[in-house]
């Protein structure tokens, strides 16, 4: 099923009638056009689906309200039908590691990502539920803005204004306090020069300080995370070559050894910059699932489907439940060893395991 077909399905069932509608007031379909709009926008299935799911149950705005006084299909009257064909394509969404340094951009695509459907919506984009974000996607105009948003040293250090209502900069706005209070959080920075122009994916970086201007204005420091500089590419191949190497260096090393490494390794995996961005997971959780799993897969339950030409080992695939690109920590309790059927699924599929 192609996104085509899930556009196609809302321009019959609700734009076209609506716009070819004499009686209904021209403002209500100003809104239809503007709405309609952001139809070709969406690149993914997955992303439409996210954007249809919010039109559940009965509505309360005036667009509603004027398309069914003309007797005319809303979102809503059509959400379970759409569902119901396209429902089971929602894994097909666009992903964090899916956005690649050096790449443009538009804000359509970035403010589509966030769930947010509004240009508008200012420069800090909060990516994951209310209150617990995995990350922040940070749109940078370096010229004509509003604020004097600069590089400090290209590529590497940032000066980027808080988020401000009426000139008030306060550390307590959700945006701000996501970065603030949060030191850990990757922030993806999107620049351009201009905005006439798209947006550049500059890289992850983190917050070092928030600098207070005579003014009253304030901004911080960003400063870019470590591996992520344009040209400082891994090739995915490779990488993934290395790691296979190590994690059967690990699976070979005298478990005491490993279990000791794991007591002081680090929670969350590095990153580096591939074509897209991928982190550097540890081998000795890869390895340590798969011999607690003794074989036997956590999802089914049964035995590991094959064995491994390498070694002879059970084939069994380590997931982690809480994904690593929705934050989630590379450790043996965030992880689990699964046959390849059930690790599909919980990445395409209904997902079992949440955290």
């Amino acid at each position: 099923m192609r996104v085509e077909d899930a556009r196609m399905f809302i321009e019959q069932k609700v734009f076209d009638p609506a716009l070819s509608n004499p009686g209904l007031p021209e403002k209500a379909k100003a809104t239809i056009r503007n709405t309609r709009s952001w139809l070709p926008r969406f690149r993914r299935i997955g992303d439409l689906i996210a954007y249809m799911d919010r039109f559940k149950g009965t509505g309360h705005t005036d667009i509603y309200r004027d398309l069914k006084l003309a007797n005319l299909l809303t979102f809503e009257d059509i959400h379970d039908e759409f569902m119901s064909i396209f429902g089971k394509y929602a894994s097909e969404r666009t992903r964090l590691d899916d956005f690649v340094v050096g790449k443009r951009y538009t804000g359509s695509e970035l403010v589509i990502f966030a769930e947010v459907y509004d240009n508008r919506s200012g420069g800090i984009l909060l990516i994951g539920p209310v209150g617990n974000p995995q990350a922040v996607f940070l749109k940078a105009t370096l010229s004509g803005g509003k604020y004097p948003n600069a590089w400090i040293s290209e590529p590497e250090r940032l000066r980027y204004y808080l988020k401000s209502r009426m000139e008030v900069f306060s550390e307590t706005y959700m945006e701000n306090a996501a970065i603030i209070n949060n030191p850990e959080l990757p922030i993806y920075v999107f620049h351009r020069t201009d905005s006439t122009q798209p947006f550049t994916f500059s890289g992850l970086f983190k917050n070092e300080a928030v600098h207070h201007e005579a003014d009253g204005s304030k901004w911080f420091e960003l400063v870019r995370s470590k591996g992520i500089a344009p040209g400082n590419r891994v090739d995915e191949s490779e990488l993934r070559r290395d790691f296979l190497k190590k994690v059967l260096d690990a699976e070979q090393t005298p478990r005491q050894q490993r279990l000791a490494r794991l007591k002081t390794a680090p929670k969350r995996p590095a990153m580096v910059a591939t074509n897209s961005i991928a982190f550097v997971r540890n081998p000795d959780v890869v390895a340590e699932v798969l011999f607690r799993s003794g074989g036997i897969c956590d999802g089914c339950g049964a035995k590991a489907p094959f064995k491994r030409n390498a070694d002879g080992s059970p084939y069994l695939e380590v997931h982690h439940k809480k994904h690593l690109s929705e934050g989630g920590d590379d450790t043996v309790e965030n992880a689990i060893a699964v046959c390849p059927n059930c690790h599909r699924r919980e990445h395409f599929g209904p997902r079992r395991w949440f955290d």
